[in-house]
């Protein structure tokens, strides 16, 4: 499937019920009518190029900046007052430096208790649909926040079902390249030889053989694997992942959220038997407002794999986060302003 393919069905209701409003940058079309809509919509006609500095960087090999956005869950039901707001801010801030960024790692759990309230779909909704509408390229991990049935009810709690994440992910503008036979696995063109892998929470055996198929298929390429649990705070915190990370050398980079506790952000070099150490980024500031504004900025140098990493809030320009509390999860620790890793 092409990214940014136009559909036909939406450019035929445009033509014939939608009312263009203006148009921003050669990219988008805000659309104010609808036939039969009785509330304003903006949806996102993609056209022309993407911004030259981002994609010429990717195109050139010269280094690339990525934007980890990591798990949402609280902010998609406003926790605080106004994290639903600042993710949106944070969405308008990613668009206004559209040049600077190559793409965007949602590490995913963008809901929180969706039996409980359904409408925190829509949350997510509004603050993902901004990046539609400026072509920020992203992928989205599938968090076990994300389970229709979440919080899961019974003696022996299971997470079951995925329409209303399959449901999201279907509204939105930007859609991977390959998908595996789950959907929640995906393969997603970074920059020439580099690919985003992004991996279902508990990959079946099905899904990891597609995702190994697709390795095969790329022998020249290398991978960032984005998963939503994988890594944690002391490196490889799954057996599936680090088995995975030995079989597979060419995955130089594995990128996750999930994880609570007073650090929030730890980005190290794994040892590999067999292979270059991987390059393990754990970052998730969620359930602490204060932080809603912060994410994490890997600038990619696809030559070599060497990364440099570091927490920003895009709203003012601040980096490396500073210590905060929230009554949910108490206090949290400051983040370290930057960290290089060469993965060699």
């Amino acid at each position: 499937m092409r990214p940014w393919g136009a559909k036909e069905a939406l450019r035929r209701r445009l033509r014939a019920g939608g009312r263009t409003a203006g148009r921003t940058a050669g990219s988008l079309v805000a659309v104010t009518t609808w036939r039969g809509a009785a509330s304003l919509l903006l949806l996102p006609l993609l056209l022309g190029p993407a911004p030259a500095s981002a994609r010429e960087a990717a195109e050139g090999g010269r280094k690339l900046q990525l934007y980890v956005m990591p798990d949402t869950q609280s902010w998609a039901w406003n926790q605080g007052g106004d994290s639903l707001a600042t993710w949106q801010a944070v969405a308008d801030a990613l668009c206004r430096q559209r040049e600077r960024f190559a793409m965007v790692l949602h590490t995913g759990d963008m809901v929180d208790l969706p039996r409980l309230r359904p409408a925190e779909w829509d949350g997510a909704g509004s603050a993902m649909q901004r990046l539609d509408a400026c072509r920020m390229p992203y992928a989205i991990a599938f968090g076990n926040h994300d389970f229709d049935n979440y919080p899961p009810p019974g003696p022996e709690p299971r997470g079951e079902g995925d329409r209303g994440w399959k449901a999201l992910r279907a509204r939105l503008a930007y859609q991977p390249q390959e998908r595996a036979p789950s959907g929640r696995s995906a393969l997603t063109p970074l920059a020439p030889g580099w690919f985003v892998l992004t991996l279902d929470l508990t990959p079946s055996a099905a899904d990891l053989a597609w995702a190994a198929a697709e390795i095969a298929k790329r022998p020249e390429a290398s991978f960032l694997v984005l998963n939503h649990h994988c890594i944690d705070r002391n490196g490889v915190g799954k057996p599936w992942c680090a088995k995975l990370f030995e079989e597979q050398p060419r995955i130089r980079i594995a990128v996750s959220g999930h994880w609570l506790g007073r650090v929030r952000d730890a980005w190290r070099e794994v040892p590999r038997a067999k292979a270059p150490p991987l390059i393990a980024l754990y970052q998730n500031y969620q359930h602490v407002p204060a932080l809603a504004a912060w994410g994490v900025v890997v600038e990619l140098d696809p030559a070599s794999g060497a990364v440099c990493v570091w927490s920003e809030n895009l709203l003012d320009g601040a980096i490396g986060h500073p210590a905060a509390s929230a009554r949910e999860v108490g206090p949290v620790e400051a983040g370290s302003p930057r960290r290089c890793l060469d993965g060699r």
